[in-house]
């Protein structure tokens, strides 16, 4: 997070000079330091975000080809004009609110599905045919989320 707060404040200030790099350093530092006092961040925790890089670029990688193969499959369903939506509920097994949160999001930004509800480790979904519900139970997205949350929580 501190090379990220670093990153946004040179966006926000939208110039490179030596000043503003700089300057960067002391409030990226205190911003740093205020999140570890009060909002539960930790040295540890920041190393295992930065651990994470490949595993999230991965995860996107995988988020990216599943919208696509999603995408195709929708096709094929409005151009045979024969959608029988389905509604069902899956148990993850993530343990992270934040895992679960991502899981969710991914399974509504892949066409065909909508995520409804999300309690504990149930979620609901709505999905456009029965065949895009069959694959709902352990997912490609739930595999990897659990590898990144296994890195950041151990």
């Amino acid at each position: 997070m501190a090379v990220l707060m670093y990153g946004f404040w040179m966006v926000l200030n939208g110039r490179i000079t030596g000043e503003l790099l700089l300057l960067g350093l002391p409030v990226a530092g205190v911003a740093f330091f205020f999140m570890c006092k009060f909002c539960d961040w930790s040295l540890k925790k920041e190393w295992g975000l930065y651990r994470c890089i490949p595993l999230i670029a991965a995860y996107l990688g995988v988020l990216l080809w599943e919208i696509i193969k999603a995408n195709l499959a929708v096709s094929r369903v409005i151009y045979k004009g024969k959608p029988a939506p389905v509604v069902r509920t899956v148990n993850t097994t993530l343990k992270s609110r934040m895992a679960r949160l991502m899981l969710a999001n991914s399974i509504t930004l892949t066409p065909g599905t909508i995520t409804l509800t999300l309690k504990g480790d149930e979620i609901t979904i709505h999905c456009l045919t029965p065949e895009m519900a069959e694959g709902l139970d352990h997912t490609v997205f739930e595999k990897r989320l659990a590898k990144i949350e296994e890195v950041l929580h151990g």
